[in-house]
């Protein structure tokens, strides 16, 4: 179960039964500006990122121990044109933002990239969720890898 249409379905999944929003890079925006803290995962072509299932299947009960987040999701192409403008190129990707209370543009709260293990990853939500808002890292341009995208 490695093809896009399969993935796609399991992000069909998240939003129906796990309540995670679907975000188009166009819906960012609104998405970042609406009050509380929020979790946007970013996804890969499973076949070049295999680690993308692992993340679609744990991530709802890692969100239950973290309690409080507003939970989105993106297809793999809003995925890329996101991730650019944040720097993060290693997928499955979590990218927390924050915008309530917050001047425009300081809405970054943190990214984690690629896999880890339950405690890790659990910690890491609480200690983001937890975390101030700031500055978007980098400095506006979009960061494009020149090859294609990957989980490694």
């Amino acid at each position: 179960m490695t093809s896009p249409d399969a993935l796609e379905n399991a992000l069909q999944r998240l939003a129906q039964h796990d309540g995670f929003q679907r975000l188009e890079a166009s819906d960012l925006p609104a998405f970042a500006a609406a009050p509380g803290t929020a979790v946007l995962l970013l996804t890969d072509d499973p076949v070049r990122c295999p680690e993308a299932w692992d993340m679609v299947v744990v991530l709802p009960e890692a969100l239950k121990a973290v309690p409080g987040l507003r939970p989105a999701v993106a297809a793999p192409e809003a995925s890329r044109a996101i991730a650019a403008g944040f720097g993060i190129t290693r997928y499955p990707a979590l990218l927390v933002l924050r915008g309530e209370g917050t001047e425009p543009g300081h809405d970054y709260v943190g990214a984690l990239e690629g896999m880890r293990d339950w405690q890790v990853l659990v910690q890491s939500l609480a200690t983001l969720a937890a975390a101030p808002a700031g500055r978007r890292p980098g400095i506006g341009i979009p960061v494009l890898g020149a090859g294609p995208s990957s989980c490694h």
